[in-house]
């Protein structure tokens, strides 16, 4: 079996102030703290890259949050790992969100993987509603993956790469998935969405915005059991990110 194992890198597009409320569910509503915008590298010892997410474009966060603050391009951020956006060959896809795949019709030549849930839900009626489609980006960025033979649409539990797996869990959306990423410390977790924040998984609180909470609260015990242990289980939006992890170029932070 490969023993491949990975480097993994939170790539911070910028930050804004948000409330306590949406990465906490009904926790200390009208308290305001830092919300970081994140994307991943996965960097084996040898081989190429793989993305989880692509990150969003300026317009995006414009057209959404006027205090956006400190937005880095996804270029600036992978230029650091000699990568372009055209040079990545395979992304990951947590979920289809604005701050998670907007910005896709960068990576010319990637190959992109998205549970066939995601997708179904989105295009279905059972969306249509203002609240839920408010976070999502343009769907015809994925149907011009489709026509291109470059989105592959999964059932489930899937091996992307040795040492690299994915695993549905729902919840915040009903098709996010998960990254489980063999490291040189032992099997590390990227949560994605699944649990915006740490203290998430520490009171299981789930994250603000959810279509389904009790997916949400299964979610964290899916996390917790794929780590080897915690403090290889990474959420998505925790400013701890900023505070407690080495910055090696601007706006790039190695967990592990």
């Amino acid at each position: 079996m490969s023993s491949t194992t990975y480097a993994i890198y939170a790539l911070c597009q910028g930050w804004r102030e948000g409330d306590v409320s949406t990465l906490l569910y009904l926790t200390n509503p009208g308290h305001l703290t830092r919300v970081p915008y994140f994307f991943w590298v996965l960097v084996p010892g040898e081989g190429e890259p793989i993305l989880v997410d692509t990150g969003f474009l300026e317009d995006d966060h414009k057209s959404r949050y006027i205090g956006f603050e400190d937005y880095r391009r996804p270029r600036d951020l992978l230029s650091p790992f000699g990568l372009a956006p055209a040079d990545v060959s395979r992304v990951i896809l947590t979920h289809l969100h604005w701050d998670h795949f907007a910005a896709s019709r960068l990576y010319l030549g990637a190959e992109f993987h998205l549970q066939r849930r995601e997708l179904e839900f989105w295009r279905a009626p059972e969306s249509d509603y203002h609240f839920l489609r408010y976070f999502i980006t343009d769907l015809e960025d994925a149907a011009g993956l489709e026509s291109e033979g470059r989105l592959h649409l999964l059932d489930g539990e899937a091996e992307i790469a040795p040492g690299v797996t994915v695993h549905p869990v729902g919840g915040h959306t009903p098709g996010l998935q998960i990254v489980r990423v063999r490291t040189g410390e032992g099997w590390a977790v990227l949560a994605a969405d699944a649990a915006y924040v740490f203290r998430s998984l520490e009171s299981m609180i789930p994250p603000g915005i959810h279509v389904h909470v009790d997916d949400c609260l299964s979610a964290f015990d899916t996390v917790k059991a794929l780590a080897d242990k915690p403090t290889l289980i990474f959420p998505g939006h925790d400013n701890e990110i900023l505070r407690n992890f080495p910055e090696e170029h601007p706006g790039v932070y190695r967990l592990v």
